[in-house]
C-alpha cells in the first residue's frame, strides 16, 4: 500500500465514523460529562494498553494543562508492575481504580479491540465504585468494551493505525470543545 492508498483508507474510515449519529451524540455527551467533573470536583481517570495508553497519557496532560480539569492516568511503570506481580496483569487497572477512583469520577477506557481483560476489569471496578464510563474502541462492532460505557465511541475498522489515530483525533476534539477553541496559547 502506498501513502496515497493509506490516507484514502484513513479518510474513508474517518468519514464513516463521522457519519454515525451515535458518534456525534457520544462526543457531545462526553464533552459535557467531562466538563461536569470541574463543577462537581471529581476527576477523570484514563486507561489503555500500548498505543491506547499513550493516547490516555496525552489526553490526561491536555485536559489538565489546557482545559483545567483534574485528569490522571494510572499507567506508571512501578505501579503497573507491582499490580501485575501481586494481582495479575488482568487486574493492573482494576486495582488502580480501586485505589484512586471515587464515586462520580469519570473513567475513560481506550482500547483498539475492546477485548483486553485488564481494561474490562477496570470498567467493572469503576462501576462498583459509582464512576461514569466513556469508552473508545474499534475492530468488531459488538466488542465487550463498546457495550460497557455510559458513552461508547466506536471506530469501524480493524486497522490498528486508523483506530488509534481516530481515537486520538476525537480525544483532541473533546479537549478543544471543552476549551472552546482549537487554537489557543500555550503558556
Amino acid at each position: 500500500m502506498d501513502l496515497k492508498e493509506y490516507f484514502e483508507g484513513f479518510n474513508t474510515t474517518l468519514t464513516e465514523c463521522l457519519k454515525d449519529v451515535k458518534c456525534y451524540q457520544g462526543l457531545a455527551a462526553a464533552v459535557e460529562m467531562l466538563k461536569q467533573t470541574k463543577m462537581e470536583g471529581t476527576k477523570i481517570i484514563l486507561i489503555g494498553n500500548g498505543g491506547s495508553a499513550a493516547i490516555a497519557e496525552h489526553m490526561a496532560i491536555d485536559l489538565t494543562k489546557n482545559a483545567g480539569l483534574r485528569a490522571i492516568t494510572i499507567s506508571g511503570s512501578p505501579q503497573m508492575t507491582t499490580f501485575a506481580n501481586d494481582y495479575g496483569y488482568e487486574n493492573i487497572y482494576s486495582k488502580g481504580i480501586e485505589a484512586y477512583a471515587d464515586r462520580g469520577d469519570v473513567l475513560v477506557a481506550i482500547s483498539s479491540g475492546g477485548t483486553s481483560p485488564n481494561i474490562l476489569n477496570a470498567v467493572k471496578a469503576a462501576r462498583k465504585i459509582g464512576c461514569k464510563v466513556v469508552t473508545f474502541s474499534g475492530f468488531e462492532k459488538g466488542n465487550p468494551l463498546g457495550q460497557m460505557g455510559d458513552i461508547n465511541i466506536y471506530v469501524a475498522t480493524s486497522a490498528y493505525g486508523y483506530v488509534e489515530i481516530i481515537h486520538n483525533l476525537l480525544i483532541h476534539y473533546i479537549n478543544d470543545q471543552i476549551i472552546g477553541k482549537a487554537v489557543y496559547k500555550i503558556s
